[in-house]
Formats: structure tokens, C-alpha cells, sequence
């Protein structure tokens, strides 16, 4: 992917600063200690601590802000925070793995809605598991299954993007003899959805950190591009607004990708 020019790092840096004022007025005190250790302005230790005193005998992770009990939607979202963080071999999540696994459906999904949303929460779920050293294979090949089985090309097209945000979560993490075409069809999908104007340049972005990559199998999508797009979208207090997320949440995000891609 190209590189940045030192002006472009310049906007990267002001760009961070406005989102750490932002979250500093709204985020909770785990939004801001995660920022921090983002920023490595504080020593991932205490961000551990905190998360862990949040953590049920089970294994469930509290929510972030908020006054929601401790559960699966929860944990995820701590999990995403550790992956960003490149902690999810630490002991603090061991236990949140195993609640994870337990919930796992006999069909090797998990629960959600309907179909579609299973879809989602399966990818969502094994992706992060196959990124941590607690986790059967077992696991996530029933995981793996799971996804395979109700694969169809017409799922991502449109383009649709939580189908291709599910399975480029879970096939760029664990090796599969379907990956390949999958991840071409998801890769040429989601620069469409980038072109058109339909996929944001942060929903993009979600995709390769979640896939823990800079370049993507069917996808002609440069660093500079999404970086570029991330700035030119943050709003005047500093934040970033995506559907269906919490600004704080979307601005977290926001901040892993122009480090990630820069």
C-alpha cells in the first residue's frame, strides 16, 4: 500500500488529537484508559485491570460505558478492544473465550436474530477466537462450517456488507481451502460498496483491522485512500458518526484505523 507523506501524517496526527478530546468529554473511563493505551500514553496494565474487575465468574466482559450486565455483546467488543491493542494471547481473556465457546450452537453458529445476523455473529465471533491461543480448532472449523455451508455469492453482492465483514474476519484468520474464492468475492465487493459511495471509509477500514491486514485479497484499496476518507469525515467535535454504532465506539475505531494505516 502507498505510504504517507509527512503532511499527510501531520493531518493524522491533528486528526487523533480532536477524537482524543472527544472522547475525553464523552467516552467513559474505559473509553479514555483504552484510548490511552491506544496512544501508548498508559501501560496496557491498567487497562487489563480494569476490564478483568468488570468480568464475571463465567467469563462475560461488562460493557463499556453504560449500565447494561455484563454479556456476549460485551465481551466482543472488550475482545475487539485487546485485538486492537495486540493482547488477545494475554490471561486476562481466557475466560471470556471459554464463555464465548459455550454459547457456540450445535450447527457451529451463534445465536442472533435470524440468518443473516447468525451470519454476522458467527464471523464476528470465531474471527476473534481463531486470534487467540485458547481456542479449540474444533471450534472454529465448526465455525468455519457453519459460514461455508450457507456461502453463496449473492450474499455479498449488492455489495452487503455485514456478510463480507463476517467472513473476512474469520477466513483471513484461519486457513481454509475456501478462502481464497471467498475472500476475492468479499475484497472486490467491498471496493465497489467504497466507490459508490455506499461503504464509508470506516466501515472499510473496520474490515482490514479486523483482518488484521493492509491489503486484501480482490480489493484495490490503498492506505492513503481510507485515511484520507477517515479525515475528511470526522465531524467538529472531533468525533466520527457510523449507523447503528456509538459515536464514542465509531471514534475509537476511527483512531485504531489512521494508526493502523498510517
Amino acid at each position: 500500500m502507498a505510504e504517507l507523506r509527512d503532511a499527510d501524517l501531520s493531518g493524522v496526527e491533528a486528526s487523533v488529537g480532536r477524537a482524543h478530546r472527544f472522547t475525553a468529554q464523552e467516552g467513559s473511563r474505559l473509553d479514555r484508559l483504552f484510548l490511552d493505551t491506544l496512544l501508548q500514553e498508559r501501560p496496557a496494565a491498567e487497562l487489563l485491570a480494569a476490564f478483568e474487575a468488570g468480568q464475571t465468574r463465567e467469563g462475560a466482559f461488562a460493557p463499556l460505558r453504560g449500565e447494561a450486565e455484563p454479556g456476549r455483546s460485551a465481551t466482543l467488543r472488550v475482545l475487539e478492544c485487546l485485538d486492537a491493542l495486540g493482547l488477545l494471547d494475554h490471561p486476562v481473556p481466557e475466560r471470556a473465550c471459554a464463555y464465548l465457546c459455550r454459547a457456540q450452537t450445535d450447527d457451529g453458529g451463534w445465536d442472533a436474530a435470524d440468518e443473516e445476523a447468525r451470519i454476522e455473529e458467527t464471523g464476528r465471533t470465531a474471527g476473534l477466537l481463531a486470534k487467540t491461543p485458547f481456542v479449540r480448532g474444533s471450534i472454529l472449523r465448526r465455525g468455519e462450517a457453519f459460514l461455508v455451508e450457507r456461502w453463496t455469492v449473492e450474499r455479498v453482492k449488492g455489495p452487503s456488507y455485514g456478510p463480507i465483514l463476517a467472513y473476512t474476519h474469520l477466513l483471513t484468520q484461519l486457513p481454509s481451502v475456501h478462502a481464497d474464492e471467498i475472500l476475492q468475492w468479499c475484497g472486490r465487493e467491498l471496493e465497489g460498496g467504497l466507490r459508490l459511495g455506499v461503504f464509508s471509509p470506516l466501515s472499510v477500514a473496520r474490515v482490514f483491522l479486523r483482518a488484521r491486514a493492509t491489503a486484501l485479497p480482490g480489493a484495490r484499496i490503498e492506505a492513503t485512500e481510507l485515511v484520507t476518507g477517515l479525515i475528511t469525515g470526522q465531524q467538529a467535535d472531533g468525533s466520527w458518526r457510523e449507523e447503528g454504532l456509538h459515536p464514542v465506539d465509531a471514534t475509537l475505531e476511527a483512531v485504531e484505523a489512521l494508526l493502523r494505516l498510517s
